[in-house]
């Protein structure tokens, strides 16, 4: 390999730097494109997605007003078997660059079809390639064309040195096509469906646009060193503290009604280098239930019963009502007597499926 100069070094360089911006395809082709014709002059520089078997050319080209001639793309697509540096990539894996005259003399290259048919209409006299890792018998590759001098061996090393780079900056394109595709099509089911997950990174991140809304709206404003309300953050402190517990525990729902709708929150445990999630339903609520009063329970014990179905704990229920615990629990207690059942997931799914709703009691949107 040809030893490079400071010069040339230094143009690879900001070639990188900027490769390492790029955020979509038609923006790599721009930088990769201009990029190489600025470290190796030439007059036409072009991407190609070949597949020979299917005589299948796609071609990006700069400068932008470079215009191919009729049938070209055809007729090249036709004859890309028969090209040197195509059949190369495609059969070998090799992408290094390489020339048309690495593989024949200019009287062969001029004596063939594919001259005739397509380099010489286009003005081109040489040309230099340089092949991308892509799935046969598809063939990516960037070629180099010149209508006056043939690529040097500075040329080919400078171009062999920046390939690397080329390469992940388009890899990293086209993963962040795939895993943007994946989010589109879960934003698009989960929002036909009144649903959003908030992945619980740091900070959180919405994998469905306005889920942190949806909370804000229902359990009311973030705290001052949390992304979360109040009760949503001791809610999460808990749900996941009972997922690092040894014995099996049963994820426990919060959930609060507004207006004639409800969302409930479910937590998603992390699992490996998954951080974990909430998944954040929203549906109406077919009519107004009944309230909880009308099934004979006093103000006092509706309210504590609301706030249990909603995944609170006595303490929890305690603090909001700025009752001691052991009020909380003998209410609880009247509770349970009066309507005939034992424990707090027996009162949790009676609320549910009795009313439509593990309650709140006022629909207020600012409290769990």
């Amino acid at each position: 390999m040809v030893r490079l100069g400071a010069g040339d070094l230094a143009r690879i360089l900001d070639l990188v730097h900027t490769l390492g911006d790029v955020g979509d395809p038609d923006e790599f082709l721009d930088v990769s494109l201009n990029g190489v014709m600025d470290l190796v002059p030439c007059e036409v520089a072009t991407m190609n997605e070949v597949v020979p078997s299917a005589d299948r050319v796609v071609a990006w080209t700069r400068p932008g007003s470079f215009e191919f001639p009729p049938g070209a793309p055809e007729t090249l697509a036709r004859l890309a078997g028969d090209h040197p540096l195509i059949n190369h990539f495609a059969t070998s894996g090799d992408g290094s660059a390489l020339r048309i005259s690495d593989f024949w003399t200019q009287e062969e290259f001029h004596h063939s079809e594919l001259y005739h048919q397509v380099y010489r209409p286009m003005g081109i006299e040489y040309q230099m390639a340089l092949g991308f890792p892509v799935p046969r018998p598809t063939v990516l590759g960037l070629a180099m064309n010149r209508n006056d001098r043939d690529f040097s061996d500075r040329d080919i090393s400078a171009m062999n040195t920046v390939r690397p780079h080329l390469v992940q900056s388009w890899r990293t394109v086209q993963d962040r096509l795939r895993l943007q595709s994946l989010v589109d099509a879960a934003d698009h089911g989960l929002s036909a469906m009144d649903a959003g997950v908030l992945v619980l990174s740091d900070p959180p991140a919405e994998l469905t646009r306005g889920v942190l809304t949806t909370l804000y709206r229902y359990f009311g404003r973030p705290g001052r060193t949390s992304p979360f309300p109040s009760g949503v953050e001791d809610w999460l402190s808990d749900q996941q503290a009972r997922h690092h517990q040894d014995a099996l525990v049963l994820p426990r729902p919060l959930s609060a009604r507004l207006d004639g709708r409800r969302a409930v929150l479910r937590y998603l445990p992390a699992r490996g280098w998954h951080p974990g999630a909430v998944f954040v339903s929203e549906h109406a609520v077919a009519g107004e239930p009944a309230s909880l009063a009308s099934l004979g329970l006093t103000d006092r014990e509706a309210e504590i019963v609301a706030r249990v179905a909603t995944g609170a704990s006595n303490a929890e229920v305690a603090r909001h009502l700025h009752v001691a615990p052991g009020t909380v629990k003998r209410h609880l207690e009247n509770v349970y007597r009066k309507l005939g059942i034992h424990g707090r997931g027996q009162l949790t799914a009676f609320v549910v499926e009795t009313l439509g709703a593990a309650g709140t009691t006022g629909g207020d949107g600012g409290s769990p």
